[in-house]
């Protein structure tokens, strides 16, 4: 492998990791160890990652996506409950989400069959959590197959007019109601400004306060005075808008830019691999979907689902498991 293939994807993941630590220790320096921890294990699995192909899965598919669906069911199964769902397992040092651990797991099942509508029933699981962010990224996943598929190409077709067809159905029965509440409050905010509208209030505040070089390192009002929710999570690019401002948050645009431009490069690179072609595919529309979702919603552009800025957010469980995917993405 040349050497260049590396050079900028750790430019950009050194970029988005000095950042993250950074936004850590103004806004939550409680969790900068834990995530710096995180961050040494994360490379830890980057290493294991690279030691697997793809195809030496092939043999073992069937249980890897039965593990991967036991271990969605353990957070309901033990029900712990926080904020009103059942999506971690307590392991005595920390906490971690399967649904984030998973999405390697099942990208790896998904590339060596013929039928990635079988990850309807992972994603099911994740919504009787209730999580309709890592349900949305689970399913992204599936896409490059799809599209990769002709047959499969107008199987998703199909379903997505069913889908459309029976959004009404969807809105009155199966959405919790706030999951509606967040749709109704995205597209009009100003409906319950101290309520349901309150997060992206603050948010579009935070970035816009901000200006060009940010009001400097803890000094930002929204994120440091508790005016902006989920600072360090769902609401981490707001807060690092108002504090580094717009040279902050382009900083990281770019290398996100420079990520998934070095990662679609490498994905075709290994076209003659058709499984880490797909896999690498995968996980890099993952990453896409989950940037372009929290900006989205940090902007009020998209309505707020939950879903976790990659290596920005603090979470242990996302981080480490996309430090495990890019191993594999430079398995070879």
């Amino acid at each position: 492998m040349s050497k260049n293939s590396w050079l900028w994807p750790l430019i950009s993941l050194g970029v988005l990791f000095s950042i993250n630590l950074l936004m850590i220790s103004s806004l939550a320096p409680q969790l900068f160890l834990k995530q710096l921890i995180s961050w040494a294990i994360g490379v830890g699995l980057f290493v294991i990652g690279t030691q697997i192909n793809p195809k030496q899965i092939a043999s073992s598919k069937t249980a890897v996506f039965i593990f991967s669906c036991v271990a969605l069911f353990l957070p309901i199964l033990l029900n712990n409950i926080t904020r009103g769902s059942r999506r971690w397992i307590d392991i005595g040092i920390g906490t971690l989400q399967p649904s984030e651990i998973i999405k390697p797991w099942l990208m790896l099942f998904l590339v060596n069959t013929n039928y990635p509508f079988l990850l309807i029933i992972p994603v099911s699981i994740i919504l009787i959590q209730p999580d309709l962010g890592s349900a949305i990224t689970t399913a992204i996943l599936a896409i490059p197959l799809i599209f990769y598929n002709k047959k499969l190409l107008k199987i998703f077709i199909f379903f997505g007019i069913v889908l459309l067809l029976a959004s009404p159905f969807i809105w009155n029965n199966l959405l919790h109601d706030y999951q509606k509440n967040r749709i109704i409050n995205f597209i009009n905010p100003e409906l319950d400004p101290l309520g349901k509208g309150y997060n992206v209030i603050q948010s579009k505040i935070a970035i816009g306060s901000g200006g060009i070089w940010g009001k400097g390192y803890r000094k930002g009002t929204q994120g440091q005075l508790l005016f902006l929710p989920e600072k360090h999570t769902d609401f981490m690019f707001a807060a690092t808008a108002e504090e580094l401002g717009l040279v902050g948050i382009s900083l990281i645009v770019i290398a996100y830019f420079i990520l998934i431009k070095s990662l679609l490069a490498k994905a075709f690179v290994n076209c003659y691999n058709r499984q880490l072609l797909l896999f690498t595919l995968g996980i890099t529309f993952q990453i896409w979907a989950q940037v372009f979702i929290n900006i989205g919603m940090n902007l009020g552009i998209l309505p707020v689902t939950g879903i976790p800025l990659p290596f920005i957010s603090v979470g242990g469980s996302s981080l480490m498991a996309l430090m495990f995917s890019l191993g594999i993405i430079y398995s070879s």
